[in-house]
């Protein structure tokens, strides 16, 4: 996969839709993220938008959870424009990984309890794989929120988010769109699709589209957003776009002794 910060647009719509985040404030983070290959969140922290406190609960919220304080200091709010380091350290331009991967390598999770999670995902599309783990008591708050900080390439350092969250589930709003994967493949005279994942998160399908494509190697792959009669692709992915992104990757390693793609993207 591509290190691309892979569900950006759910992500900074979300931050826009709740006030977080002004549209100015994330074009400046998109043209960054262009720019330096780095993951969203870990730039919109980086450049002073938003703590790593407030990026992690609205990641959570994407994953049907939704955290509060269980202590009785108040909980670290947003901070629009704010200029001040969040209490999180950068974890250097690392790619995205699917959830449920980063739970198992970081030993948060065991690779039967996330099976068991990813079936009951398969048989309630409806449900969310963090509200899941959290509901069946294999994360606390604070651990979803640290993993989904890691994923966005933080590292939060923060004893409050760390384990001093208590999870709410968020119900799914009725009539919202749902996403599905789908792998393509090229028969003579058409395309052939077929559906691998449907469910009402983004972020979900972002994670089962990255672990398909590192178990699988599919010629391609899609996400489609679908609402009522509109549908939109949303993401696609190429074997052979990514190959030749790596070749060219590579080259340049071996001209230079490094990636200067990537010169200066570490903090």
């Amino acid at each position: 996969m591509d290190q691309a910060d892979f569900p950006w647009r759910s992500l900074g719509a979300l931050l826009i839709e709740d006030e977080l985040l002004a549209p100015a404030e994330l074009e400046r983070a998109l043209a960054e993220q262009r720019r330096t290959g780095r993951l969203l969140g870990q730039i919109l922290v980086d450049q002073g938008h938003m703590t790593a406190a407030a990026l992690a609960r609205t990641l959570a919220k994407q994953h049907g959870v939704e955290l509060r304080s269980s202590i009785s200091v108040e909980p670290e709010a947003p901070h629009r424009g704010a200029t001040t380091a969040s209490p999180a350290r950068s974890l250097g331009n690392k790619r995205w990984r699917p959830l449920g991967a980063l739970l198992v390598e970081n030993g948060l999770l065991s690779d039967a309890a996330l099976q068991e999670a990813l079936a009951e995902k398969r048989a309630h599309p409806d449900r969310r794989l963090g509200e899941i783990l959290v509901e069946r008591g294999h994360l606390s708050g604070g651990m979803l929120a640290s993993a989904l900080a890691e994923q966005h390439g933080l590292a939060l350092e923060t004893v409050a988010l760390a384990g001093e969250l208590d999870a709410v589930a968020v119900p799914v709003a009725p009539g919202q769109p749902t996403y599905h994967v789908f792998s393509v493949t090229y028969e003579p005279t058409h395309e052939r699709r077929t559906i691998l994942h449907q469910g009402p998160n983004l972020l979900d399908a972002a994670d089962f589209a990255c672990d398909y494509v590192d178990r699988e190697q599919p010629v391609a792959l899609e996400i489609q957003r679908r609402d009522g009669e509109t549908c939109e692709t949303v993401w696609t992915y190429s074997r052979e776009r990514a190959e030749a992104e790596a070749s060219s990757s590579k080259s340049l390693v071996e001209t230079f002794g490094f990636d200067p793609t990537r010169w200066g993207t570490g903090s």
